[in-house]
């Protein structure tokens, strides 16, 4: 059984994540599914073009530093949660030496409504534009012209 969040608009259901579409493309033609609905609100749509813009961004900063914390995707993101302070409230846990280890939240669709993903994303964009030396507005101009 697979999950797969599914969006309605104009009385249609579109795939809500890139990964809900690759999802949908492995059902054969003609194949009958059964739906079975949990509604999880209305939510505004989150901008796939905006979280490919974020994603760029993170790899413009990966190839134009060499900062060992933001030298690959995972390291930069995980630098970028820090400096964000992008921290779960509800994962924080007391390790038996008596010291609180902290999870960081998830950039991606299902964790991150579209409003809350709009206020990251704005506070992010400093952030990564500083690690590399340049503002905002040069580091958008190189996400937009490049595909890493």
């Amino acid at each position: 059984m697979k999950n797969i969040m599914l969006q309605k608009s104009d009385n249609t259901l579109y795939p809500f994540r890139p990964e809900d579409e690759e999802a949908l493309a492995e059902i054969k033609e003609n194949q009958v599914l059964v739906l079975k609905v949990v509604s999880q609100g209305v939510k505004k749509k989150r901008s796939f073009q905006q979280l490919k813009l974020f994603m760029q961004a993170i790899r413009v900063v990966v190839y134009n530093t060499e900062d060992p914390n933001w030298e690959t995707v995972d390291r930069a993101k995980l630098s970028l949660k820090v400096a964000l302070g992008f921290i779960d409230p509800n994962s924080a846990v007391v390790a038996p030496d008596g010291s609180v280890v902290l999870n960081y939240r998830s950039f991606g669709y299902e964790n991150l409504p579209a409003m809350e993903a709009n206020h990251i994303f704005d506070r992010a964009f400093p952030v990564l534009a500083k690690v590399i030396g340049v503002d905002v507005d040069a580091l958008l101009e190189m996400a937009k012209k490049r595909e890493y």
